[in-house]
């Protein structure tokens, strides 16, 4: 699997909001194609000209591609037709349900949420994981409220200017109001084009618009307000209102149709460029051009490159344009536009058909494009991540405020597969990839890591994992399993009724690679933890890391990388001929520090093999070094999202444990393999971008970084390593600018390395835990009292180290930090009270388990496992 399958896993699977589309048609309605033609999915243009479009590219490739979506071919439109047909008439549901997959929420349009073909917008909310949030179109305000006024008794210009002016202003600052509502629109555009006079109208010339806006219409036919000192009026006060309540917090945004519609529109003056004035006029309301603004997406680019309040949106055309147009219309809007400026809309409409498409074009798009940059070295494959994020979920999320945290929730409802459709098509289109990539894979490994660091795993054959993975089968584990200690001691409060099921992470997936080795191809794959009705579990490992980095990136607009240090110490296995016990001695002696030496190059050719292997399974190395303890080495991980980076971890520990196995040694994460020399850690790497708010961050980790040691150095052998002169973080809670002597080393900016980590913790749980305080700090504004520390804090007398806010003790046992883990509320709130209490219960029992043994017979216990 190469190095890009995160991205594509990414751009295939994250969920989405849809920052503009427009209501589904009722069931009865749906099927009548007379009044909503199905043609107009992939085309703007009506009447005898929408037969046309049969022909055209872009419905062609939607004819071939709704083929998947209904389950059924489609050799031609009419058999389109039918499948739709049969469809809305038998599980009308079934196929908004499988439209909307991956959608987070909606931010409709809901012009027509009145009309009786139309479902209202919150009838929508059964069909995404949020609710679904309004964008008030402001012509329609205003043409409903001539209305009321042309049905009332009319008076002089002037009066009746002044009754529509209240009345409207009423209207938009009682939408401010509304948390419903979290936008506007203009379709300015269609009326009387974009070239948006910045400046109001006298009263008198507003009236005479105004009266002329009544007397082109009557209260049967309705007005359409499309004279341009009204129309400039609407939009322009409508900016004035969102203008002053953003000063009150109040944050929504106004959106405007630009480029491409219906004839009815006038092409020229649907240039974004003519806003430009309106735009620098109205500098702090925030501005949405919406549909990519084609044919204009380089002028709309510009716009959202130079003007702080400017956004573009992606939407409509997908699936209005070919492959090639929209992956061209893509890469224009990237020439010029922050990546943190582009949106993502369907601009869906009437038929679940037009979301499913646009998604689906969308995501191959996207991934087309981005992977063409990483492989040119445009984007590193962290960067392309972030900008498919942004761009599927997190600008929207900030644009409007919807302070939501994506999650996503595969599957089909057990009822619709009577229809024959295939299985989420994203987990497919994952799992056909790496099967296609991979066809000499036979087996494929589930594995997932419990609180005692201990790697468990069940084995599957090929074809019984794709089943798993496209939820056709499920996997079991008892719920005792994550209570049970490495001996299969069953723990309390471990019960032996109840199940956790195994859900396979598709992004996770990696060749086993030559470490299997004699035996046959097989994969390994990480987990999550779900509940009988399928719901993530809050006390999964897994779950817990991916939990809080939604939080900081949804919250915050913070986003990490994590990259580990893996040291382990190569050991010559003995066996004892008279006790029968196998002796472990160092592998090296001759020995130092980043030196070759004539004993350490025999290792070579062990560590090349580790290499090797690793990129074969799509995991590169930064460099590999002898550490300072006799047979040590280090190998260094690159820096990726944490869930990603633990994942990677937990795999290169396994291929470093096979291939030494295979040269007759024992490789061993234990924190003192040799009592009397060095030991191992596992340093973690943590950065945060942007650092603005380093400071705050830092702040929290440094509060409660006792507590964090619960989880990071979770067993009684980790703590001979919190000793000062060692290098090992010292005895204090600290940080200090490249100094190793204190816990936390900052790097560079927003750039910090953890040194209380070992290979005994479960890194999940130890990430999270840390990025967890961070996320206190930053909600807290906790400031950085602390000041840097220079020197090993435990050569500092107390007065020197209390100047310096230095007043913490590290813990010196497993006890300690446990006990002050449990009495932290605000980490035990955020990581989950019973994950907490949990792995407190297991992580007591291993440690009396432990020390009831010998000193040497416990030290064997440890090199044999870890």
């Amino acid at each position: 699997m190469d190095g890009l399958n995160p991205l594509r896993h990414i751009i295939r699977h994250h969920p989405i909001i849809d920052n503009h589309a427009h209501n589904l048609l009722n069931r009865e309605s749906a099927t009548d194609l007379d009044s909503y033609p199905l043609e107009a999915i992939t085309s703007e243009a009506h009447g005898r000209t929408l037969e046309n479009a049969q022909s055209t590219l872009p419905l062609l490739r939607a004819m071939n591609q709704l083929a998947e979506l209904y389950g059924s071919p489609c050799e031609n439109w009419d058999d389109v037709l039918s499948a739709h047909d049969r469809w809305v008439r038998e599980d009308y549901d079934g196929l908004i349900r499988r439209s909307l997959e991956g959608t987070h929420a909606l931010l409709l349009d809901d012009l027509l949420g009145d009309h009786e073909d139309i479902e209202k917008f919150d009838w929508h909310d059964s069909f995404t994981v949020s609710t679904t949030k309004r964008i008030v179109r402001i012509e329609a305000v205003a043409a409903d409220l001539i209305l009321q006024i042309a049905s009332s008794e009319r008076k002089a210009g002037e009066t009746v200017w002044n009754n529509f002016r209240q009345r409207f202003q009423g209207a938009i600052s009682e939408a401010m109001e509304d948390p419903n509502v979290v936008g506007f629109k203009s379709i300015v555009c269609y009326r009387t084009g974009l070239d948006v006079d910045p400046y109001s109208s006298d009263d008198t010339t507003l009236a005479g618009s105004l009266v002329r806006t009544l007397d082109s219409g009557t209260t049967k036919s309705g007005f359409r307000v499309e004279d341009k000192p009204l129309n400039d009026w609407l939009v322009q006060q409508t900016l004035k209102v969102i203008q002053f309540k953003k000063m009150a917090g109040v944050v929504k945004p106004l959106q405007f149709h630009t480029g491409l519609g219906d004839n009815d529109i006038n092409l020229v003056r649907a240039n974004p460029a003519y806003l430009q004035p309106l735009i620098a006029q109205y500098s702090k309301a925030d501005i949405v051009l919406l549909h990519s603004a084609y044919p204009y997406t380089r002028e709309a680019g510009y716009l959202a490159c130079v003007y702080p309040n400017v956004y573009l949106d992606l939407g409509e055309v997908f699936p209005m344009v070919s492959r090639d147009g929209q992956e061209n219309i893509l890469r224009q809007s990237l020439e010029l536009t922050p990546a943190n400026r582009l949106l993502w809309s369907t601009d869906g409409h009437f038929h679940p058909e037009t979301f499913w498409l646009a998604n689906r074009q969308f995501r191959q798009a996207l991934e087309t494009v981005l992977v063409d940059y990483v492989q040119k070295g445009d984007y590193s494959t962290t960067q392309a991540i972030k900008v498919a994020t942004d761009i599927l979920f997190h600008n929207s999320n900030r644009l409007y405020g919807l302070k939501m945290t994506p999650e996503y929730t595969p599957g089909i409802p057990s009822d619709a597969l009577s229809m024959n459709q295939s299985q989420d098509s994203a987990t497919s289109d994952a799992l056909d990839v790496f099967i296609r990539s991979n066809p000499e894979v036979e087996y494929v490994w589930m594995q997932w890591i419990d609180y005692t660091a201990t790697v468990r795993v069940r084995m599957f054959p090929i074809d019984y994992f794709i089943q798993i993975a496209r939820q056709q089968r499920r996997i079991g584990i008892s719920l005792a399993a994550s209570s049970v200690l490495q001996d299969d001691t069953v723990t309390q409060p471990g019960s032996t009724t109840g199940q956790f099921y195994l859900e396979p992470d598709l992004s996770s997936l990696f060749l086993n690679g030559s470490m299997a080795k004699p035996a046959a191809t097989s994969a390994t794959v990480m987990t999550f933890w779900k509940s009988e009705t399928n719901k993530s579990l809050d006390t999964c490992p897994r779950t817990a890391l991916q939990t809080i980095m939604n939080k900081l990136q949804a919250e915050h607009n913070i986003n990490f990388q994590c990259g580990f240090e893996i040291e382990v110490v190569f050991l010559t296995p003995t066996k004892n001929e008279q006790t029968g016990k196998t002796v472990y001695t160092p592998a090296a002696t001759n020995h130092s520090w980043s030196q070759m030496t004539p004993e350490t190059r025999r290792f070579v050719p062990l560590l090349e093999e580790i290499h090797r292997t690793l990129v074969s399974m799509g995991i590169s190395l930064e460099q590999f070094h002898a550490e300072s303890a006799p047979g040590q080495f280090e190998f260094i991980l690159p820096h990726v999202t944490p869930l990603a980076a633990v994942d990677s971890l937990i795999a290169a520990r396994q291929v470093i444990t096979a291939v030494a196995d295979r040269h007759g040694l024992r490789a061993t994460l234990h924190p003192r393999p040799i009592p009397s020399g060095p030991g191992n850690a596992a340093h973690a790497h943590i950065s945060i971008s942007p650092a603005t708010r380093e400071e705050n961050f830092l702040a929290g980790i440094l509060a409660h970084y006792p507590a964090i040691m619960a989880f990071t150095l979770s067993q009684d052998s980790s703590y001979d390593r919190v000793r000062s002169g060692i290098w090992s973080g010292s005895e204090w809670v600290a940080w200090g600018v490249q100094n190793r002597e204190t816990p936390v080393r900052k790097i560079e900016s927003g750039h910090w390395e953890i040194k209380s980590l070992d290979g005994l913790a479960n890194s999940y749980l130890a990430i999270a835990a840390i990025l967890a305080c961070g996320y206190l700090g930053l909600n807290g504004d906790t400031p950085l009292t602390m000041q840097e520390c220079t020197v090993d804090p435990s050569t500092l007398s107390d007065d020197q180290r209390s100047a310096l806010g230095i007043t913490t003790p590290l813990p010196k046992s497993l006890v300690q930090s446990l006990e002050v883990l449990e009495g932290d509320e605000s980490l035990k709130a955020l990581l989950g009270p019973e994950l907490v209490r949990n792995y407190g219960v297991v992580k007591r029992a291993e440690s009396a388990h432990l020390l009831s043994m010998p000193k040497e017979e416990r030290h064997l216990w440890l090199l044999e496992r870890y």
